[in-house]
């Protein structure tokens, strides 16, 4: 996973515990430690890509578009390298590795990771 997934789904993560609520940018950059300017360019991208509403004004913010059991962690995670920067048997070997990765997160949704982060944040830690 890099670090543009990685942020995609802390994003939505945080939308789903607000869900349907409009959360502010800022709000979501700050508790993520996500920088400000590629997380806006980040919404933009999902808001394309139909999974956020945004909302401009004194009100605005970002939303999810549909309720986060809808939302499969598949549908979030990049398609792989592009075919024409690796060699050949690489981007044979990258569409493997992506289709694996799609199939095993379809049934995955946002819902269960925002769900499982609140599980672990709660579990005590033992740790010395």
């Amino acid at each position: 996973m890099n670090q543009t997934e990685r942020y995609r789904l802390e994003a939505l993560m945080e939308l789903a515990d607000s869900y349907p609520e409009v959360r502010p940018a800022p709000e979501i950059a700050k508790r993520r430690s996500i920088p400000a300017a590629y997380l806006s360019r980040l919404l933009s991208d999902l808001a394309r890509s139909g999974l956020v509403l945004t909302r401009r004004g004194p009100a605005g913010g970002v939303a999810l578009a549909r309720p986060p059991e809808k939302i499969p962690v598949a549908s979030v995670l990049s398609e792989g390298c592009q075919p024409d920067t690796l060699p050949p048997a690489i981007s044979r070997l990258s569409d493997i590795v992506s289709n694996a990765v799609r199939q095993s997160t379809a049934d995955i949704s946002i819902a269960d990771l925002a769900r499982w982060e609140r599980q672990m944040s709660a579990a005590p830690d033992y740790s010395i």
